[in-house]
């Protein structure tokens, strides 16, 4: 039946089942967790999709053949959103690239790379975008450069059309709710519109402190004005600033609040050099030395207990959500986990109810029940990214 399933495919679709493709298109980011990467399964095959139609044309195969899809863009979920758990899963890779221009807003088809696009002119966009996709951000990303004043990203997405088992969908409004950041368990994102706004170059200024309440002075200062705000203690300003060339003999203060706004004076920023400047580039020192991270979303009244956990590398990255305005804090170094007030999002867990229940929480949500109900109506059988979902 294996050998009929893949000459099916080959019939229809451009298809690998070399061993060297489908161990590269089985991992993401999640391989940092050594309780996700243990989860990967091998996939049968791997199948690039040229267009609508061929995507529709997986779905009816799915349908008689009773494989699993695992949607892929270019790999830089660190949750294992891309990865397959399940035998008989087939990774599926969007390969349609158009997008245009309407009015103040962009529509583009989901295997279009940020690096195609004025990053600039998006309203909110993910620090891995030199490496990704922008349907790989709406299927599995949130929060991300701009998000303090824009929101997340499914605050800025106007309608997102989807492909599921049980055919198109075209979701506007809250309803696109239903997709963002279900990492494909609802079935495969063909077009996205997305919000642009007028933003002119984003100038930077630093501030190296001797104390977390003298940085907070600074955060509360900028908070309603700045686009991004990263609070980094020595020891990370240290390690971001050994990735850049213009940074590695930079002096920094026991706390640093590194601050982008578009109408201060101070150093301008160009877009490739955003992802060691400001917020999510905990991966990176994470990547570097494998050590032991975790991600604590914390109002900014309570950041002063990151004090006393001086000896790890710290940064807090500013987002706003409904309004509020939270800490994102990454703590990487620690040999036992700290005991930190606030919201942990589970960076070991490849469940989306996991990592969705925390944002419920922090928001006092329900896109969580969105993702829930849309999943049950479209795939009850699990078709799409199996095992991820709980419902």
């Amino acid at each position: 039946r294996l050998v009929n399933l893949i000459d099916k495919l080959r019939k229809e679709f451009k298809v690998s089942t070399k061993k060297e493709i489908l161990e590269k298109y089985s991992m993401d980011w999640g391989m940092l967790s050594p309780e996700i990467s243990k989860h990967r399964k091998l996939p049968l095959a791997v199948v690039w999709l040229r267009d609508k139609d061929e995507v529709k044309k997986l779905i009816e195969l799915q349908k008689e053949e009773g494989f699993y899809i695992v949607e892929r863009g270019k790999g830089t979920n660190n949750l294992g959103g891309s990865m397959p758990i399940k035998e008989n899963s087939v990774v599926v890779v969007p390969e349609m690239k158009s997008f245009h221009y309407e009015n103040d807003t962009l529509v583009a088809e989901p295997a279009v790379e940020f690096n195609d696009l004025d990053v600039m002119s998006l309203p909110v966009f993910p620090t891995s975008y030199t490496m990704s996709t922008i349907g790989g951000f709406i299927a599995g990303g949130s929060f991300g450069i701009g998000t303090l004043k824009y929101g997340a990203n499914w605050d800025n997405l106007l309608k997102v059309e989807v492909i599921t088992p049980k055919g198109e969908y075209l979701l506007e409004g809250e309803d696109v709710k239903k997709v963002t950041h279900s990492r494909g368990t609802v079935g495969i994102i063909t077009k996205i519109w997305f919000k642009l706004v007028k933003r002119s170059k984003i100038k930077v200024k630093k501030y190296k402190l001797n104390s977390l309440s003298e940085a907070m002075d600074i955060v509360l200062k900028y908070v309603d004005t700045a686009e991004m705000i990263t609070i980094r203690n020595k020891k990370m300003a240290y390690e971001m600033s050994s990735l850049s060339v213009k940074g590695e003999n930079e002096e920094w203060g026991k706390w640093n609040v590194i601050v982008g706004t578009q109408d201060e004076d101070g150093e301008e920023l160009e877009a490739k050099d955003i992802v060691t400047t400001f917020a999510g580039s905990f991966s990176l020192p994470v990547t570097k030395k494998l050590r032991n991270f975790m991600n604590v979303v914390i109002n900014i009244d309570s950041l002063g207990q990151l004090e006393k956990y001086d000896d790890y590398l710290i940064e807090s990255d500013l987002i706003r959500a409904k309004g509020k305005v939270f800490a994102a804090t990454f703590i990487v170094g620690f040999d036992k986990e700290p005991n930190i007030e606030g919201y942990k999002f589970n960076l070991h867990s490849y469940k989306v109810n996991d990592w969705l229940s925390s944002f419920s929480s922090l928001l006092k949500d329900n896109r969580l029940k969105m993702i829930i109900d849309f999943k049950r109506q479209v795939d009850p059988e699990d078709f799409m990214n199996p095992g991820k979902l709980d419902f």
